[in-house]
């Protein structure tokens, strides 16, 4: 029985059903490409040099600031690298990446267990913990979990986000059953963490299995595991916690405004290795799929890991592919697969190339607004978007979008929707920036004139009060030559009267 539901979302069937959930244990690369570009908190600085032999579980670079976040080595071997490479971003741009050629011992760095009961460690070194073993989000955003839970402390419920909600994707559905117990004992560091009073796992309708394998671990009470349906887009963070509590987060405010703090389950199974067995994050669980594979499977795989070498265990045909990462509607697409497995890569569509539908005109069936999650006019903001008058664009709640692709999948005319808001909010952005570099430009244009001003009347000012002094100074000097004269005058005229006294 569904335990709650939203408005609006599509129903899409897996395209690529996996016959075997089981998690395959990939071998140790040969070679890994360990980025340092992170999604958010900026480049990694490397703290190795190129030659250096490194350890697995090894700190090899980390951000600084608020939104720290530390790279590991996944393997143990030597630094061969430390270079631009092409990494998985919508821009296309390559990034610094550490490359390490194993030396195939898998040689660790020496660990001490942490304390099992987590309970007599304070939530501060909880958090030291997640943010020394490196976690980020690992359902796409990439934020750094330790201040994600600094900014949620107090926090009153805890949402673990276990709906895996694009179609394809199912790296979580086997995570959870196979590792339910380090899930559940995960959910309850996390809610010591954070100080939360109770915790909901959120997981889709159709993942039964999964299901009853958390419930057989789930021993605390203030922890409920509610079904979602099976609808994208599920997982949307304000979706997920307005179908569960009732809470409209809203418009430009965050889940931490409101004393939620939301998790993705992957994340919280790195949380019980980090905290429980002392683990950085190296590896990950990625699902392989896709119209071009034999077999879709799930694969836990140490980061850095090239695309290539998970993909030809599926069996890809020999025809040319399309590369995705990511999910088959928010995913980024990619030119070939000589990439790299991130902390965030959790699927690879593996696709037959197919040619793409024809865009026809808008019939104003509004089929995209009734399935907009997030009550959005997709009509309207297509016609802004297209006429590129952002500021009714964003008078129609355009930067409210999630991008998640439900107006494009309904839409009968083919129109790339989501494209054209995409491109509305960055020029949207272009724009208020060069307004803010006009608005920059006009006062210090307006400083300077009043600068000149100032200066001009100050100098004003000065001239008018030396001229002033001048005068009074001539004037003195005046009365005292005048009254010197007129002594000058009564002398000769003594003398004059002398003379003629004795003539």
């Amino acid at each position: 029985m569904l335990e709650a539901s939203f408005k609006g979302g599509v129903y899409i069937a897996n395209p690529y059903p996996l016959n075997n959930i089981q998690i395959e244990q990939v071998a140790l690369p040969k070679q890994v490409v360990l980025c340092l570009q992170q999604s958010v908190g900026g480049e990694a600085k490397p703290c190795v040099n190129v030659g250096e032999r490194v350890l697995t579980g090894q700190v090899i670079a980390q951000t600084k600031g608020v939104l720290l976040t530390q790279v590991h080595a996944s393997i143990s071997g030597v630094v061969t690298a430390i270079e631009k490479r092409p990494i998985v971003h919508p821009s296309g741009l390559d990034a610094r990446c550490i490359v390490i050629d194993s030396d195939g011992k898998d040689e660790w760095i020496e660990i001490e267990k942490q304390h099992q009961d987590f309970l007599n460690c304070t939530p501060e070194k909880i958090r030291q913990w997640i943010c020394e073993a490196g976690i980020v989000g690992m359902g796409g955003a990439g934020f750094p979990t330790h201040t994600k839970i600094q900014n949620t402390q107090n926090a009153h419920t805890l949402i673990i986000n276990a709906t895996e909600c694009e179609p394809g994707i199912m790296c979580d559905d086997s995570l959870m059953q196979t590792y339910p117990r380090e899930v559940m004992r995960g959910v309850e560091v996390l809610m010591y963490a954070c100080g939360a009073k109770k915790a909901i796992v959120a997981i889709e309708e159709d993942k039964t299995e999964a299901f009853n394998a958390l419930l057989l671990y789930k021993f605390n009470d203030s922890i409920s595991i509610k079904k979602v349906p099976t609808k994208y887009t599920s997982g949307a963070e304000k979706i997920l916690i307005k179908a569960l509590l009732g809470v409209e987060i809203s418009s430009g405010a965050y889940a931490a405004d409101y004393g939620i703090l939301c998790q993705n389950v992957g994340t919280v199974k790195a949380i019980y290795d980090a905290v429980i067995d002392n683990k950085p994050l190296i590896s990950r669980i990625v699902t392989v799929t896709g119209s071009a594979v034999k077999y879709p499977k799930n694969y836990e795989v140490r980061l850095g890991t090239a695309f290539a070498e998970i993909v030809k265990k599926s069996q890809p045909n020999h025809h040319t592919h399309h590369f995705r990462v990511g999910g088959m509607m928010m995913g980024i697409d990619i030119p070939n697969a000589e990439y790299a497995i991130g902390k965030t890569s959790n699927c690879i569509f593996v696709n037959n190339i197919e040619a793409a539908p024809s865009v026809k005109a808008c019939i104003r069936c509004s089929m995209c607004a009734t399935v907009c999650p997030v009550n959005l006019l997709p009509q309207q903001l297509f016609w802004y978007a297209k006429s590129e008058n952002i500021d009714k664009a964003q008078a129609y709640h355009l930067n409210d979008c999630i991008e998640c692709g439900c107006c494009d999948y309904v839409c009968p005319s083919n129109i790339p929707l989501t494209q054209y808001f995409n491109f509305a909010k960055a020029l949207g952005k272009q724009l208020e920036w060069e307004n803010q570099q006009t608005n920059q430009a006009r006062a210090r244009f307006e400083f300077r004139e009043y600068r000149l001003q100032r200066h001009q009347k100050e100098r004003s000012e000065m001239m008018a009060a030396k001229k002033k002094a001048l005068k009074e100074k001539m004037a003195k000097e005046t009365g005292k030559g005048n009254a010197q004269q007129d002594k000058i005058a009564q002398a000769m005229a003594r003398i004059k009267k002398t003379k003629e006294d004795n003539a």
